[in-house]
């Protein structure tokens, strides 16, 4: 049951830590407000979560935690700062900041095809 709501909630939470960060205001992560305003964007942190859940199911789990201990904290004070513009902007970073890990998965992907 965890596993299948990760995926939705580590964007969500990821911002909620950023926002407490930036603000100085760790008590903010305890504010059912602000994880209520966020239910729009859970579904913005479904491209890495796929890419990453993806590049497991072909044998590269340590790959997979990689990129997302790497991605993860860029799309999500990125998403941070598209909150001003919108939540598609929101969207169209978590989307672009997705793209290296499913480009990685693609390469490998491809080069398992090519071995005999």
């Amino acid at each position: 049951m965890l596993f299948r709501l990760l995926p939705w909630l580590w964007l969500p939470a990821g911002i909620v830590v950023a926002a407490a960060v930036l603000r100085g205001n760790l008590p903010l992560l305890a504010d059912p407000q602000a994880w209520l305003t966020l239910a729009v964007v859970a579904p913005c942190g479904l491209p890495l979560a796929g890419a990453c859940r993806r590049l497991r199911s072909i044998g590269y789990p340590v790959a997979a935690w990689a990129l997302f201990a790497v991605l993860a904290p860029f799309t999500a004070v990125a998403s941070l700062f598209a909150g001003l513009l919108g939540p598609v902007a929101i969207l169209a970073y978590a989307l672009v900041l997705s793209a290296p890990a499913w480009i990685i998965y693609a390469f490998l992907r491809r080069a398992q095809r090519r071995q005999p």
